[in-house]
């Protein structure tokens, strides 16, 4: 069931506390089968937050990062990297 209301989507929860996407919303943020959401609430919000997909994270951060000594364990540095610059994204949508 979907109803417009002013510029808000109202969806059904489901069995499971499972709600479906209508498909205007999937396709503008490119949310597909697998992709993934960050969930955040706030007091009487909760909100999801589509989140880029890389098939190579590495590449993601090519050229945004400067290590100053030699990198022992790249993948877990670039997994931290990331998180950082998702949080400092998220952050400043949030307060825009």
């Amino acid at each position: 069931m979907l109803l417009f209301v002013g510029v808000f989507l109202s969806v059904m929860v489901g069995r499971y506390g499972r709600i479906v996407l209508p498909k205007e919303i999937r396709d503008k943020y490119k949310v597909n089968e697998g992709s993934r959401l960050i969930i955040r609430e706030s007091e009487r919000e909760i909100m999801l937050i589509s989140v880029n997909k890389y098939d190579k994270p590495t590449e993601a951060l090519y050229g945004s990062i400067t290590p100053s000594e030699t990198i022992e364990e790249p993948k877990k540095f670039a997994r931290e990297c990331i998180k950082r610059k998702l949080a400092e994204s998220f952050r400043s949508e949030t307060y825009d």
